[in-house]
């Protein structure tokens, strides 16, 4: 009997393995496009799904690569039912801290970005894919932190102040600037935990840096050997 499942599996399996050639790439463009898109909605007064959803499907497109074909499925319904999870519980009427599940989103996107990280480091080659790798671990950084300063912020009102309240779009903006060490100074972290936070976002910014940097130099060392 002939197969009917047959071409929509060949069907599937190409379209996941022209996505694994890519998937960096796309993470990458999807990380600046949220990025791009986050000061243009607020400034003109977007509904805050817009972004909201934007960087979950940055969130999602973070754990795909780091999904094997068998743990594919299980990633996916895992992160869709954390999505919507993290939309429900802004509800007044649900008993769900959105705190909690705030800084839970905030850790899974920058665990993700470890992910990332590990693939950028220990690929045996340096290639297209291995730069927008090493890219994206910078933008999931500064993106999730500031979904974590987000959390911390709803949890311990005052954890941040600064000459306007403190948004999402205030935090991924502190994020950034806390990450690349340019110390501006118009929000700042009033709270222990704001602050540790903080300082640990600093830190891991720099090693990143000093890691990345090594790691393309002794790539251009093995290039250059004859």
């Amino acid at each position: 009997m002939p197969d009917n499942h047959a071409p929509r599996t060949i069907s599937t399996t190409k379209f996941w393995q022209a996505y694994g050639r890519r998937r960096y790439a796309i993470l990458f463009y999807a990380l600046l496009l949220m990025l791009v898109a986050e000061p243009v909605a607020a400034s003109f007064n977007t509904p805050p799904i817009v972004i909201k959803l934007l960087v979950a499907t940055c969130l999602l497109l973070a754990v795909l690569p780091n999904a094997t074909k068998r743990s594919r499925r299980f990633l996916i319904g895992a992160i869709l039912l954390l999505i919507l999870v993290r939309l429900v519980s802004e509800r007044d009427d649900v008993p769900i801290h959105f705190g909690i599940v705030l800084a839970l989103f905030a850790l899974t996107g920058l665990v993700a970005a470890g992910g990332t990280l590990r693939f950028a480091v220990t690929s045996p080659k340096v290639d297209g894919e291995t730069i927008h790798a090493a890219l994206s671990t910078y933008l999931l950084a500064g993106l999730f932190f500031g979904v974590l300063y987000s959390a911390i912020e709803f949890s311990w009102p005052g954890s941040f102040t600064g000459p306007d309240k403190f948004t999402d779009s205030s935090a991924t903006y502190y994020s950034f600037v806390t990450l690349a060490t340019l110390g501006y100074g118009d929000f700042l972290p009033r709270s222990e935990l704001a602050r540790g936070i903080a300082t640990l976002e600093v830190i891991g910014g720099q090693l990143y840096l000093a890691v990345m940097v090594a790691r393309l130099i002794a790539a251009f060392e093995l290039v250059k050997k004859p």
